[in-house]
């Protein structure tokens, strides 16, 4: 395995365990829009504030996804898709792509493809006033997905149409 393929795997596995120990799921409602609205979550480091608008979520068209360094993404069932715009409202925002899902109308989930986050949208911090889009990919293996959430710990939104 050549270094840049082995650095973009580490990161990676870094952005899953920073997921996976994000604290208990916050207790309030969700704020829920429909696709094409944005809904705001402050920044991990509570400094910032990032609005984030998902478009829609759809069937990708293509069997396989590719990801710079890394290359072809394994997929189990079908890649899903969702066009995603994050702005920095107030302060510095990074991108937080990982803490996205798309949900079935019945609450089963598949995670954001933590290999592919979102290859074409900056996670570099964006400062005040910036902005950056691309798509959010998804493997689905069951039923449909109808919305999209975001959940960080703090901040619950979801999108649906």
């Amino acid at each position: 395995m050549n270094a840049r393929k082995f650095a973009a795997l580490a990161a990676c596995a870094a952005v899953v365990a920073a997921g996976a120990t994000n604290g208990p799921l916050a207790s309030a409602d969700p704020t829920v829009a429909g696709f094409g609205t944005q809904l705001r979550a402050a920044d991990i480091d509570g400094a910032g504030l990032g609005g984030y608008t998902v478009h829609d979520l759809q069937p990708s068209g293509i069997d396989v996804l590719s990801v710079p360094v890394i290359g072809d993404v394994p997929l189990a069932g079908v890649l899903w898709e969702a066009r995603t715009d994050v702005d920095a409202v107030a302060g510095s925002v990074v991108p937080a792509m990982q803490y996205f899902s798309a949900r079935t109308s019945d609450g089963q989930s598949y995670r954001v493809l933590v290999q592919a986050l979102a290859p074409d949208l900056s996670v570099s911090p964006l400062g005040e006033g910036g902005a950056s889009d691309g798509k959010i990919y998804f493997d689905v293996t069951g039923p449909a997905p109808t919305e999209v959430s975001y959940d960080d710990g703090r901040s619950r939104l979801v999108w649906s149409g």
